[in-house]
């Protein structure tokens, strides 16, 4: 048999299997890369508590997951109890080295996915989570693909757009930044990663008027964004749409949403191909200028997260 290959992957078969040599594969990592291993054994030890428990876990069913673990590795009893209630309850696991923590963890987290079929099924999801988020609308004529801080990472215009008006199009648009926004920050707070966002329509955002506009480098439509930067409004300047193609739009509908999410691409330093004096003179033509990029104003418009 192959052994497996250190790292995520030999955590995932370790959970579907039980292997040991999936367990310990780590410890064939080098340094660096073993710190980031005891980062994701942990994190996703806290998803598999969290997963069995719920959000308030009894005293009893704390006692029957560290009885259960300790019957079948009787050796690793103590550490099992102490990884469990220092993460449950707060306590101290002191005492313990890193390689005790790491093997206590994997139990527990082996025993979790025999004990819960849907955290076993999405083992690969839960051990390497995805990064991208991808939302249509009920029209099929957009798919809107983001990131899971949150910024734009690819929009494609679908066949048969070419029938659907500028006005209707705008909001297919939106409709599939929020179908793919809902999966990202159901993801984030799962992780734990830009996870301060409110979740979109859930009305927490009420009353936030902070819009910013920006128009693509051709002036045929323009993108509107929240402070987070996902698109709440997109319009289209003119009524001929498709003069060169349903590919030269969706080039241009990208751009000014790339444009308008400028100070969250500055914030996380992902400009990528938008260098920010192309930010700043697109930002200019949108209608914004060069403070704006750095720090943004208020607009009189409202709307509800």
């Amino acid at each position: 048999m192959t052994p497996p290959v250190p790292g995520p992957r030999a955590l995932v078969t370790y959970i579907r299997t039980g292997s040991r040599e999936a367990r310990i594969a780590y410890r064939e990592l080098p340094e660096k890369e073993r710190f980031a291993y005891h980062a994701l054994v942990r994190r996703v030890f806290e998803t598999a508590l969290a997963h069995h428990f719920g959000r308030h876990p009894s005293r009893e069913q704390v006692l029957e997951l560290v009885e259960r673990v300790g019957e079948r590795h009787p050796q690793y009893a103590g550490g099992v109890r102490r990884v469990i209630r220092s993460t449950v309850e707060g306590s101290s696991s002191g005492g313990m080295s890193v390689r005790q923590v790491l093997t206590a963890r994997h139990l527990v987290i082996r025993e979790i996915a025999k004990l819960e079929p849907a955290f076993l099924d999405r083992a690969d999801e839960i051990v390497e989570p995805t990064a991208e988020f991808t939302g249509s609308d009920p029209h099929n004529a957009v798919k809107v693909t983001i990131n899971l801080d949150g910024t734009l990472r690819e929009l494609e215009l679908l066949r048969g757009v070419e029938r659907v008006g500028g006005r209707t199009l705008g909001m297919c648009l939106v409709r599939a930044w929020v179908a793919a926004e809902k999966q990202r920050w159901r993801r984030a707070k799962e992780l734990g990663q830009y996870d301060d966002f409110p979740e979109i329509g859930s009305g927490k955002g009420r009353g936030d008027a902070y819009r910013r506009e920006a128009y693509s480098s051709g002036r045929l439509c323009r993108a509107t964004v929240d402070r987070y930067g996902r698109l709440r409004a997109f319009t289209f300047m003119r009524t001929a749409l498709f003069d060169d193609g349903r590919m030269a739009l969706a080039a241009q509908i990208r751009e000014a949403v790339n444009v308008a999410q400028a100070p969250l691409r500055v914030s996380l330093g992902l400009l990528g191909g938008y260098g920010i004096d192309h930010l700043v003179e697109a930002g200019f033509a949108g209608g914004f200028d060069q403070d704006d990029v750095a720090g943004g104003e208020e607009s009189a418009e409202s709307g509800d997260s």
